[in-house]
């Protein structure tokens, strides 16, 4: 009975031993772990899973040939993200960890993903004075791609940032339109006005014409019977 008893208990140590097991290559596969030369690092996000618009920052672990973590690493590194066409331009790369805290050799440039999918970190610079020139690409090998945060959005799916601008461009195209509308209209009014202004005046000035021509044919008439009599 006894004996039964310790087997249970050792399948269950397994058990959960293997669970463990199993989650700490998960969190390593969220990594790209690469040797470098001499050196040895890992990259991807801090905070894993990446969602749109939550704050994060891209992660570079740093670890000389003999595993044994890098802490002078200093200004000489810079990392840029990019997605897509478009580039973030170099980025600050600063310690996550102290004499006290921290895990030694993490470093970290903040981040926050806006649109879901595929980034790209390219690091260059120097390492203890020797050059570094390396891309990591999110990829089911690599570091995770971000994720919608609607995924996890609760109670309700509010529009993603991206999705809001988005709305926001069609309102401001509309917006341009109907101002270029109103501004053809009013172009309109005004040479309407304009041209019913001028034939306005056409106007005044023929009837004037005709009250002077009709006086001055009046007179004459007058004049040449004034003479006949």
């Amino acid at each position: 009975m006894h004996l039964s008893r310790h087997k249970t208990q050792l399948g269950a140590a397994l058990a959960m031993s293997g669970a463990l097991v199993a989650m700490t290559a998960g969190t390593a596969f969220a990594h790209e772990a690469r040797d470098a030369g001499q050196f040895k690092v890992e990259v991807g996000w801090a905070t894993e899973p990446a969602y749109t618009g939550d704050p994060n920052a891209i992660q570079f672990i740093l670890h000389d040939a003999n595993d044994q973590p890098i802490t002078d690493l200093g200004d000489t590194l810079k990392v840029e993200a990019s997605f897509g066409d478009k580039k973030s331009g170099p980025l600050d790369i600063k310690p996550a960890f102290s004499d006290e805290e921290g895990t030694k050799g993490d470093y970290r440039s903040d981040l926050v993903p806006t649109r879901p999918g595929k980034y790209t970190f390219h690091f260059t610079g120097t390492i203890r004075g020797q050059q570094f020139d390396e891309s990591f690409t999110s990829s089911d090998t690599g570091f995770d791609e971000a994720k919608d945060d609607t995924e996890v959005a609760f109670p309700a799916k509010d529009p993603t940032r991206g999705e809001l601008a988005q709305k926001i461009d069609r309102i401001d195209s509309r917006l341009v339109k109907a101002q270029q509308a109103a501004a053809s209209s009013k172009k309109a009014a005004d040479d309407a006005k304009s041209s019913a202004t001028t034939a306005t005046v056409i106007g005044i000035v023929a009837i004037v014409v005709a009250v002077v021509l009709g006086g001055i044919a009046l007179m004459g008439a007058r004049r040449r019977g004034a003479g006949t009599a």
